[in-house]
């Protein structure tokens, strides 16, 4: 069986692989999504979980530091990835 050409849509193939990767965790997050969702209503239809629970839900006063840390931390690696600054530098 011959192989195909790798589909390209931009000109810069690294734009092809980062769109690729985007499109992986596209799907990999509607499966977390998809099992979450199961996982409450199962939770729900036996009684340990009210229907509107999660959204009412709030977190500790004690914990709302780690919280708020863990998210601060979680967007800033995000964002340094789209400002351009990379972890990993290349040779000069």
């Amino acid at each position: 069986m011959k192989e195909r050409a790798e589909q390209t849509f931009f000109e810069d193939p690294a734009l092809d692989r980062a769109l690729a990767m985007v499109m992986t965790l596209a799907a990999e997050l509607y499966v977390t999504r998809d099992r979450l969702r199961v996982m409450e209503t199962v939770l729900v239809e036996r009684g340990v979980l009210e229907s509107d629970e999660l959204e009412r839900f709030e977190v500790p006063e004690t914990e709302r530091a780690d919280w708020d840390s863990d998210r601060d931390a979680f967007v800033k690696a995000i964002m340094e990835n789209v400002r351009g600054t990379q972890v990993s530098k290349g040779v000069v």
